[in-house]
């Protein structure tokens, strides 16, 4: 038993020691990057360029019980809350950024953009 013990205060000694050598750091203020003016806007979008994200295109919603879903079969048809032809909407991170219509590309679906919201007003959506 005297040697659990001498372990046991010898555990809290390294403890001891350990903690009195943990010393505060202080960094020094940051200062802001110097720019031609316009040009740091122009360097962070680039930066951006090759980021890739979701882009979800909407044709509609509905809502189902889950009965409903659970039936659901192969040829089954699913009434959506949108008109047909109407345009559908392309969302980034959930905010729209423009709309479109369904078309079909080598019998792949597509989007053709028909309307984009000014510049400003996508980016300031998006984020």
């Amino acid at each position: 038993m005297e040697d659990n013990a001498t372990e046991d205060q010898d555990v809290s000694t390294q403890v001891t020691d350990k903690e009195e050598s943990i010393k505060s750091v202080e960094f020094s203020p940051l200062k802001p990057v110097k720019t031609v003016a316009g040009e740091g806007n122009v360097n962070n979008m680039e930066m951006l360029m090759d980021v890739s994200i979701p882009v979800l295109v909407e044709l509609g919603k509905t809502e189902m019980v889950m009965r409903d879903v659970l039936s659901l079969a192969p040829g089954a048809i699913i009434e959506l809350d949108s008109l047909a032809g109407e345009p559908v909407k392309i969302t980034v991170r959930g905010k729209i950024i423009a709309y479109g219509e369904v078309v079909v590309v080598d019998e792949n679906f597509g989007v053709k953009i028909t309307k984009i919201p000014n510049t400003q007003d996508r980016i300031k959506n998006i984020v």
